[in-house]
């Protein structure tokens, strides 16, 4: 009896609480298997910095020194190297979002899982919402441990105030790239084998944000398609917080666009992944592989 009530409660919650606590519920059962395998921890710890020292031995090859009058004529910050390190930090944080999250069904379609967890009481787009939650954990300890690791052996230097206005920043940035994400579990769900699409975007996406280099070195047309971007306007204010401190100008621009794509993509994104996966599961595709 007791079992049965506890039972009937679980079927009968609703409400964005419930929701929270399913998505955290998965971004902790995904910790517990990568956890699990020793290779996987490893990857964590050193990948960050594969993507950052080969940046700084070619800045190095060509610079006199940390410094750069072109760097600083084009974004008003001279030190390079703190430029890159905190503009690949972030290029590590988006892979794992965009990568993980969408991504997420099939690795659920690949162990089992994904059919029982779409039987469950929860929205359909929790599941990946629960996988963007860890991999936004798993991505920003990357992201903490870079710059960590730069500030000691590059001699990388923040500004402790601009912390905070950063982290408003990049909060705005991952709630409109959640909206991406979801459009790219939508392709995912259709073509199964979509990774090579996951991995075009992401690396489109990276190319038109300001990760090592300025915008300005970009064909124009490059140029005015990243401003559709949410990376774009986040790794710029989130560097320039980092470096410039609070008051660095590209804060409240940067804020103001990143509200209006959150108010495009998350709704645009959310309404292709229920329509995907309400057009997959009629057709009876959901876990075909």
């Amino acid at each position: 009896m007791a079992s049965s009530k506890v039972f009937t409660r679980v079927i009968e919650r609703r409400g964005l609480r419930s929701e929270i606590s399913a998505a955290w519920a998965i971004s902790v059962r995904i910790w517990k298997v990568e956890l699990s395998y020793p290779l996987s921890l490893l990857w964590f710890i050193l990948m960050p910095f594969l993507w950052l020292i080969p940046m700084v031995l070619a800045g190095s090859s060509v610079s006199t020194g940390p410094d750069s009058a072109e760097l600083a004529r084009l974004t008003g910050i001279d030190d390079w190297v703190s430029y890159i390190a905190i503009g690949t930090g972030l290029m590590g944080l988006t892979l794992s979002i965009i990568w993980g999250t969408g991504m997420s069904l099939r690795r659920e379609q690949n162990v089992g899982t994904l059919e029982t967890l779409m039987t469950t009481p929860i929205e359909r787009s929790t599941l990946v919402l629960g996988s963007a939650l860890h991999n936004l954990q798993h991505g920003g300890l990357g992201v903490i441990l870079q710059l960590a690791a730069s500030t000691i052996l590059f001699g990388v230097t923040l500004n402790a105030w601009g912390v905070f206005p950063a982290l408003a920043v990049l909060a705005l940035g991952v709630i409109a790239l959640q909206g991406v994400v979801y459009a790219i579990a939508c392709v995912v769900m259709v073509a199964k084998q979509g990774w090579m699409i996951v991995e075009f975007i992401g690396d489109f996406l990276i190319l038109l944000a300001p990760t090592a280099y300025p915008l300005a070195v970009l064909p124009w047309f490059l140029q005015a398609a990243s401003l559709a971007s949410p990376l774009t306007w986040t790794v710029e204010a989130f560097r320039d917080a980092l470096i410039l401190g609070p008051g660095a100008p590209s804060l409240l621009t940067a804020a103001l666009v990143l509200l209006i794509l959150d108010a495009i993509y998350v709704p645009l994104g959310l309404l292709l992944y229920k329509r995907t996966e309400t057009w997959v599961r009629k057709r009876g595709a959901l876990s075909q592989f």
